[in-house]
């Protein structure tokens, strides 16, 4: 298996007015207790996570609502480096199925390791993001923090995030694809069941199948 979760410890980029991660001990065989037992501190996006639909949406479906089956699966890796967007054009090239779930590899990959905020970096247009939806897709991957687009390309009132969690399309950010080629495999994601969770760090992994 691929592991491409990255690690979280206190290097770790943390997204604007997100809690930071901090674990704390509580008891300590050190100090004579019995076992060791820590407080783990975090926010509900740090490092590689997935998003649930209610991130963005006033009662939408939580983590523990999602079904396993939406989140692991056959997935297509695919590998735009050296592309600034990825546009509708760009995945109207692809037998997109319905129930897929598609990882992007983006340059972000090439220089990045969860270790700062980016002023730039590709991700789908809004028009990338509603063909998706047009497809019936299950999930998107994506090798930074957010899917959604840089601020200086954002227009108000659309939003990569709503078109595809509107949709029940689950997202999951933050991969780590650095070495990972383009390709089919097996995708397994499984975040904890928190109940009432807007979104949660998950380990995510891959095993090829050709």
């Amino acid at each position: 298996m691929i592991d491409i979760s990255y690690p979280i410890d206190s290097k770790i980029v943390i997204y604007p007015r997100n809690p930071l991660f901090r674990i704390n001990e509580v008891q300590s065989i050190k100090l004579g207790d019995s076992a060791n037992v820590s407080e783990i501190i975090l926010g509900s996006h740090t490092g590689t996570h997935i998003d649930a639909p209610s991130h963005v949406i006033e009662g939408g479906m939580t983590i523990d609502k999602i079904p396993l089956e939406n989140i692991n699966g056959k997935a297509l890796l695919v590998d735009v480096t050296g592309y600034d967007d990825i546009d509708k054009d760009f995945l109207s090239g692809y037998d997109i199925d319905a129930d897929a779930i598609l990882l992007f590899k983006t340059n972000t990959s090439l220089n990045w390791k969860c270790d700062r905020i980016l002023e730039e970096y590709p991700t789908l247009t809004y028009e990338a993001a509603d063909y998706l939806v047009e497809r019936k897709i299950k999930m998107v991957g994506i090798d930074y923090l957010t899917i959604e687009r840089p601020r200086r390309k954002r227009i108000d009132g659309k939003s990569v995030h709503k078109s595809l969690l509107w949709n029940n399309i689950l997202i999951c950010e933050a991969l780590n694809l650095r070495d990972v080629a383009a390709g089919e495999y097996m995708f397994y994601c499984m975040p904890l069941k928190l109940c009432n969770a807007d979104g949660c760090p998950v380990r995510a992994a891959l095993d090829f199948i050709g």
